[in-house]
């Protein structure tokens, strides 16, 4: 005996409801904030793998160990790489404890002022991505959305012809 009308029904509305959570998913997933903060972790994370490889031996031997100074000078003898992030971060600590001199504070206030014409480019650089990214996206989105309908009807009708 063949499938009852409300088992078919049910078994439609079961894949409606698992096609509509697919889309959504899928939307979601290609949405551009998220397309944007995937790459932007990304390009984190291959920053902080390119730090570890520069000083991640001198901080993991020197944990071990104890012994931090004498294992970072070891570690930065065969490294002019390492040794100069170590002696740029040394001077920021040494210079963090000081207040700042007017020549300073002048040149603090002129960045500020100038802040536009350095990070403008970089902000032209996002704006372009993500214009990029947006019809790609929509596409993917569309495309979904067309699949998802054909199979809801596609469905409908087969219920329709099994009863």
């Amino acid at each position: 005996m063949g499938s009852t009308p409300d088992r078919l029904r049910q078994e439609t509305e079961d894949t409606r409801a698992h096609l509509s959570d697919s889309v959504d998913r899928l939307a979601e997933r290609l949405s551009p904030p998220r397309v944007a903060r995937r790459r932007a972790s990304a390009v984190r994370a291959r920053a902080a793998t390119a730090r570890d490889r520069v000083m991640g031996t001198a901080r993991a031997t020197a944990r071990q160990t104890g012994d931090t100074a004498g294992q970072a000078r070891a570690q930065a003898q065969g490294s002019p790489l390492a040794a100069g992030a170590i002696a740029f971060g040394a001077g920021l600590l040494v210079g963090a404890l000081f207040p700042p001199t007017d020549a300073e504070t002048r040149v603090g206030q002129r960045v500020r002022n100038h802040a536009d014409d350095l990070v403008g480019p970089v902000r032209e650089t996002a704006r372009e991505a993500g214009a990029e990214l947006r019809e790609p996206a929509r596409e993917a989105a569309s495309s979904v959305k067309d699949k998802a309908q054909e199979a809801a009807r596609s469905t409908a009708r087969q219920a329709r012809t099994s009863e």
